[in-house]
């Protein structure tokens, strides 16, 4: 037998934990290091100092049964990753070492280490147990939840307060580091002050808005709805057709279920969505699905000229879930199109007169999960393309479009250029310097409607 002297040469597929889109560093590098031994250099604080927030997670920890177990196996499971997964994994001894470091991350804007950012430091501290099983089910419970969301509403008030903007202190640093400048075009963005720090605080800077948007970002065929636009600034996960009623999770290439899709555990929204039938209404339509980075536009706009069918609403989700286990990076990104099912949404849908229905569904991932519909986004308004109906506030990584299946027309995404059509598994970022990625642009034409 002849021993080939060299391997063809053929992509491989990469594990989907090493899925990255620049909000955390890569698990192996000297800025993921450096912030955990930032966050353990500092003064070691007891329950009694800890903001009433974090002493309540901490107590459901130690006290509830469940939790207590999980959590306890998480952290015996975390200790053996640390032995014998070459990485750097955070090392998480028990529940008061976890809750006084969310303790102290409370008092901390998203941070460079280094030229990588620790844009969701949560979620940093998260991926030392959330890549356990015991960790993702403990991390799963309601109680949980409530806890770590009273936390999240604390850091926001922090965001939003003056001292977040240290950032944008000093020219050459931080957010104002030449590098940063490009990653976000500095020039792009109106600024709340033309001196330092230009932005009041961290949120300020994160819903910042185009100085000139009519030239930043043109919209495509305003008066048309058979030209489909971006509702967000992002990249493309992937788009799907024939959406299914009820599916399963499928690890190799999760589906989507609309069941699962419109659901919530409110019964006022549970409601609303079986008396519009949502379902029924997208079985068999179309999905398009984006994520977004770190230095994206986090305000979005409505992708047709239409009507608003009912008021948005937003369903209660869970934080750090990821069906993708291991998966070190702590994003989650693997897990987007689960994600959608389980995290917190929002859910708006406006109908239009010519091309049918559409559903807007921004997603919050992890400790980002503030969704902010505007307040003129109300039932029977009429709105245009380019009208803003909401943001993400400190929140959301992903964006979700449906699309109603049309008798006697074909939905083709396709960005308007010559040889343009978008792929429907682009290939997708694994590295802090990878070229994977389908840019699209808020108010760009991502799709078109097609007769048959």
């Amino acid at each position: 037998m002849n021993t080939p002297t060299s391997l063809p040469n053929v992509e491989i597929e990469p594990h989907p934990s090493s899925l990255l889109s620049e909000w955390l560093p890569e698990p192996n590098s000297s800025s993921w290091t450096a912030f955990f031994q930032n966050l353990h250099a500092r003064p070691k604080s007891v329950p009694k100092e800890w903001a009433s927030e974090v002493q309540e997670l901490y107590a459901f920890l130690e006290t509830d049964p469940t939790a207590e177990y999980f959590f306890r196996l998480a952290c015996d499971q975390n200790e053996t990753l640390t032995k014998h997964v070459d990485l750097p994994i955070p090392r998480i001894k028990n529940a008061e070492q976890f809750a006084s470091s969310c303790n102290a991350l409370l008092t901390e804007w998203p941070k460079f280490y280094g030229k990588m950012l620790v844009g969701l430091p949560f979620s940093a501290l998260a991926s030392g147990i959330d890549a356990t099983i015991s960790g993702s089910r403990c991390l799963s419970l309601p109680g949980f939840n409530g806890a770590m969301s009273a936390i999240l509403k604390k850091w926001a008030e922090y965001l939003e307060a003056p001292a977040s903007a240290e950032g944008f202190s000093k020219e050459g640093e931080q957010w104002l580091s030449d590098e940063a400048k490009r990653s976000y075009n500095f020039e792009l963005w109106a600024k709340d002050s033309q001196t330092l720090p230009y932005w009041k605080s961290w949120n300020s800077f994160f819903i910042r808005q185009f100085r000139d948007p009519a030239i930043d970002r043109p919209i495509s065929h305003p008066d048309s709805n058979q030209i489909v636009n971006s509702p967000n600034d992002g990249s493309l996960f992937r788009w799907d057709c024939d959406i299914a009623e009820d599916d399963l999770f499928w690890l190799k290439d999760m589906n989507y279920s609309l069941r699962h899709i419109f659901s919530s555990p409110d019964p006022q929204q549970q409601k609303l969505i079986d008396e519009y039938k949502l379902v029924d209404m997208f079985k068999g339509g179309y999905i398009f699905q984006t994520f977004l980075n770190p230095y994206d536009y986090h305000r979005w706009w409505a992708p047709v000229n239409g009507k608003v069918l009912f008021d948005p609403f937003i369903i209660p989700g869970v934080f750090f879930n990821k069906l993708v286990i291991p998966d070190f990076e702590g994003t989650t990104i693997a897990s987007l199109p689960y994600l959608c099912h389980v995290n917190s949404r929002g859910i708006v849908v406006f109908q239009t007169q010519d091309f049918g229905n559409v559903c807007c569904m921004p997603i919050g991932m992890n400790e980002v999960s503030t969704v902010v519909f505007d307040e003129t986004v109300k039932g029977d308004t009429r709105v245009q393309k380019r009208q803003e109906i909401g943001m993400f506030k400190y929140g959301g990584s992903s964006f979700m479009v449906l699309f109603q299946k049309l008798e006697g027309k074909e939905l083709i995404f396709h960005n308007g250029k010559p040889r343009g059509h978008l792929p429907q598994r682009p290939r997708l970022p694994t590295s802090s310097s990878s070229i994977g990625g389908t840019i699209v642009k808020i108010g760009f034409q991502i799709g078109a409607w097609y007769s048959l």
